[in-house]
C-alpha cells in the first residue's frame, strides 16, 4: 500500500466526512428494510451490518482515486484552454494552419522566434504545432524546453508542463514522463494536478516493476 502525503491524507478525510456518514446512514436504512420485509435472520442482517463497513470505505477510496486523477486532467485541459486562446501578432500563421499549410506555418513562427526569441506564446503555439498534426515529438520537446526557459510566469510553467505530459504520453516516452511527472508533482506538491501527477507516477513505476 502506498504512503499518503499530507495533502492526500486531507482529501481523504474530506471525502470520508461528506461520503462515508450518509453511505452508512442509507445503507443501515436499506438493511433495516430488506430485512423486515423480506424476514432476514438475524445472522444475515449481522453480516450484512460488518459488510456495510467495508463497503463503505471501499466506495470512499474508489471516489478519492476518481477525483484525484479527474482533477489532473482538468486542470490541464483548463491550462491548455487558457494558452490556446487566439493570440495577436499570429492571424498569419493561424491562416496557415486553418488552410492545412502546416509546415510553412511551422517555418512561419520560426521566422518570428528568431526576431523574438524568448515569446513564450509563439513558442508553446510551435510546440503544439509541431507534437500535434506536423508529428515531431523531439522537435516540439526541444522547443518546449525553450519555452521553459523563458518563463518566469507560474502559469505558463504549468501550460508547459502539462503540454509536456500529455506529448510524452501520447508518444510513449515513459522515461521522460516519469521526469515531467515528478518535477511537476514536486512543484506543485499540495495541488490536486500536483497530487495526481505523483499518483500516476506511482502507477507508472509500478507498472515497470
Amino acid at each position: 500500500m502506498s504512503v499518503r502525503d499530507a495533502a492526500e491524507k486531507i482529501q481523504l478525510l474530506k471525502i470520508s466526512l461528506w461520503l462515508g456518514g450518509p453511505v452508512l446512514v442509507i445503507g443501515t436504512m436499506t438493511i433495516g428494510f430488506t430485512a423486515r420485509r423480506f424476514d432476514l435472520p438475524g445472522v444475515v442482517v449481522l453480516l450484512l451490518f460488518l459488510l456495510l463497513i467495508p463497503a463503505t470505505w471501499g466506495l470512499i477510496l474508489l471516489v478519492e482515486q476518481v477525483t484525484t486523477r479527474a482533477s489532473f486532467g482538468l486542470v490541464t485541459a483548463l491550462h491548455a484552454g487558457h494558452a490556446a486562446s487566439p493570440q495577436p501578432g499570429f492571424s498569419r500563421q493561424e491562416a496557415l494552419v486553418a488552410q492545412g499549410r502546416l509546415g510553412e506555418a511551422a517555418v512561419a513562427y520560426r521566422l518570428h522566434l528568431a526576431d523574438h526569441p524568448q515569446d513564450v506564446v509563439a513558442l508553446v503555439a510551435l510546440g503544439r504545432l509541431l507534437g500535434g498534426p506536423l508529428a515531431d515529438p523531439d522537435g516540439a520537446a526541444a522547443v518546449y524546453r525553450t519555452a521553459r526557459q523563458s518563463v518566469q510566469s507560474a502559469d505558463w510553467d504549468r501550460i508547459i508542463s502539462n503540454d509536456l505530459i500529455d506529448l510524452y504520453t501520447q508518444s510513449q516516452q515513459e522515461g521522460r514522463l516519469q521526469v515531467e511527472l515528478a518535477r511537476f508533482g514536486e512543484r506543485y506538491r499540495g495541488t490536486n494536478a500536483g497530487d495526481a501527477a505523483l499518483i500516476r507516477l506511482r502507477e507508472l513505476k509500478k507498472q515497470v516493476e
